[in-house]
């Protein structure tokens, strides 16, 4: 397996605390020699996340490593994006694997099923009522939030340097990652693998949504209670997911990306899921700072055989390792 890389256009010329329940397990019959892991807890939005963030030999508390948190595809958990993660901190990096809200191994979103009186006229009230847990719910707006509370968490990690984290998303998520990116400028390095980047021909500009979408959102608002089931569940979930997604356009930040950002895509020379010359090729010929598409020939989109997966995460650790 080769790669190819398109270099980018320019050379290269700073929260929110949170607590964590850390368990050491051990580290499995893939993980490089040294490399250990631990299972944690971030929250975002009040909701506790699972993470598992894996550690390079040698590394102390004391110390200033490089981190990344990795941003598995939307649908899938942190198990997915593990083999990158120990990786990564086979080559030094500290790295954070994530289940989002509702997914995996991470808490619901939390709905009251009853009523109770929450408003102004109280200043501060206790309940006790009865809520409805709802998961496997696809809002990129609150995965997004998820990644960067991450990185706020990883910014109070003892042994990581706070000024050098980057951020890592595969499929959908390599969407989050370039966004993420054009908003916090905190990330300093980003990598987007295999990325579906949408909104590249979809003007920048107010709109409206079609019949099918606006009768959605009507009903939304007008029976939009929690539901009770299951079966409920699933539609409003699916009925959620169309709304969010046909506004999320990642494409529209690729041109705030500050200069001192580095982003590298990383696509798959067969891929036919996704069309690389609409997606990364497109965003890396509008970032200011430096960039490049690293091509996994002879790849499709999954990179899933070994000597694809090998030059992927040789690619993306070498990028973080010089841009962190």
């Amino acid at each position: 397996m080769s790669i190819r890389r398109q270099r980018g256009m320019r050379p290269f010329d700073a929260t929110i605390a949170a607590a964590c329940l850390a368990i050491t397990v051990a580290a499995g019959a893939d993980v490089p020699d040294g490399v250990t892991a631990r299972e944690m807890r971030f929250f975002s939005e009040g909701v506790a996340c699972y993470a598992k963030v894996f550690t390079p030999k040698g590394f102390t508390a004391d110390g200033k490593a490089p981190a990344v948190v990795l941003a598995p595809a939307p649908g899938d958990t942190a198990a997915s994006t593990e083999k990158y993660a120990a990786q990564f901190a086979g080559r030094g990096l500290i790295a954070m694997v994530i289940d989002y809200r509702g997914w995996g191994r991470s808490g619901a979103f939390l709905y009251v099923a009853e009523p109770v009186r929450w408003d102004d006229r109280l200043r501060f009230s206790q309940h006790t009522a009865r809520v409805r847990l709802r998961r496997k719910r696809l809002v990129p707006e609150a995965q997004i939030l998820d990644i960067r509370n991450a990185v706020s968490y990883l910014q109070g990690e003892p042994g990581v340097d706070r000024n050098r984290i980057g951020v890592w998303g595969i499929d959908a998520a390599g969407g989050h990652s370039v966004t993420v990116a054009a908003i916090d400028v905190r990330v300093k390095a980003a990598v987007a693998q295999v990325p579906l980047i949408e909104g590249r021909d979809v003007p920048r500009r107010a709109g409206r949504p079609d019949a099918e979408g606006q009768a959605q959102m009507v009903k939304l608002a007008r029976t939009g209670q929690a539901p009770a089931y299951p079966e409920s569940a699933a539609v409003m979930n699916a009925l959620e997911a169309r709304l969010a997604q046909a506004e999320y356009h990642p494409f529209w930040f690729v041109d705030q990306v500050p200069e001192t950002t580095a982003v590298l895509f990383i696509v798959a020379e067969k891929d036919v899921k996704v069309n690389n010359e609409a997606n990364a090729i497109a965003a890396s010929k509008l970032l200011k700072g430096p960039n490049g598409v690293t091509v996994i020939s002879g790849a499709a989109h999954g990179l899933a055989s070994p000597g694809a997966f090998e030059a992927a995460v040789e690619a993306a650790a070498a990028w973080f390792q010089r841009y962190l």
